[in-house]
């Protein structure tokens, strides 16, 4: 199936009939003319304005009736007939009925190869000059040509942009689409990680408490059972760690180790460092040590805040 062809804009029509005029002028004949043919029909589509002319600009003919122009358009070939009145073929052809029985004419191609229509001249005698201008008139037929090959490459230009520019089209929808398909992803992770993290506490605590829970009768029968001050204490230090377990109230913790997170919850029951240490059986400068790199995890190496300070305010 042929490619849908340009129509001829105005500028390149008036150029093309300035063009014919100056033919039919150089070579002297009454009619000079650009056709362009049509399904059924050739189309006069530029004619010249010389004396004794006999076609008018968009005058039509009956395709493949016989006319000098059917045969160039079929053979794509240059014609030439000097006196149709003595060559049998073409004593007949319609052209005749106006008298017309010299013709020239060259074919008019798209660069695709599809025929356009014929750049010919038509005289009543045999015309010599014509003939002599034959190789002038091939340079204008190349000039036209020359027309139809930039309108034909201007389209397929304009096709193929207009591919580019829906292909780009459909490439934005597809990254919308893909940047919308991942903000959902994204929001949903936030949903899931967000419920994951409050399972995971609400099962911390549920498990914290059922030790608790199982623990502290044991713990009422140590502190009834008469012990000393020094056990008593540890007993304490017991419930505190529970209780930090159980209950807790600052996040920030989290990011401590266990046995640091013990001396924080000793801290924050306003122990010293002495006593931590004769609590957990270490060293005073041990406990300083966790002190340090708990200041420093919390963010409180540079404040002036103390650590008895910050652990009071979160746990409120």
């Amino acid at each position: 199936m042929s490619q849908v062809k340009p129509e001829i804009p105005a500028p390149m029509l008036a150029r093309w009939q300035r063009l014919v005029d100056l033919m039919g002028r150089i070579t002297d004949t009454p009619a000079a003319l650009i056709t362009r043919i049509k399904p059924r029909d050739i189309e006069m589509l530029v004619s010249s304005d010389t004396a004794g002319n006999p076609y008018r600009a968009h005058e039509e003919s009956p395709r493949n009736c016989g006319l000098y122009c059917d045969r160039v358009i079929d053979t794509r070939e240059p014609l030439l007939v000097t006196d149709a009145s003595l060559d049998t073929e073409w004593k007949d052809n319609p052209d005749m009925v106006l008298g017309l029985s010299f013709y020239l004419g060259y074919p008019l191609n798209w660069p695709d190869g599809e025929p356009f229509g014929t750049l010919c001249v038509l005289d009543v005698r045999h015309n010599l000059q014509a003939r002599q201008y034959s190789g002038l008139m091939e340079e204008f037929q190349a000039l036209v040509n020359g027309d139809l090959k930039f309108l034909y490459q201007q389209q397929q230009q304009r096709s193929e942009q207009k591919v580019l520019e829906q292909a780009l089209q459909q490439q934005r929808f597809e990254v919308r689409a893909r940047a919308n398909d991942l903000e959902e992803i994204n929001t949903a992770m936030r949903v899931l990680l967000n419920q994951r993290e409050q399972d995971k506490q609400a099962l911390e605590t549920e498990i914290y408490a059922s030790i608790e829970h199982l623990l502290q009768p044991w713990l009422r029968k140590l502190e009834s059972s008469g012990l000393s001050a020094e056990q008593l204490d540890y007993l304490n230090g017991i419930r505190e760690q529970l209780g930090a377990v159980r209950h807790p109230k600052n996040s920030s913790l989290a990011r401590l180790t266990p046995t640091e997170r013990q001396v924080a919850v000793a801290i924050g029951h306003g122990l010293s460092s002495k006593a931590i240490a004769r609590r957990m059986h270490l060293e005073k400068s041990t406990i300083d040590f966790h002190r340090r790199n708990i200041r420093e995890k919390l963010g409180l190496a540079r404040s002036s805040v103390t650590l008895k300070q910050f652990l009071l305010a979160a746990s409120e």
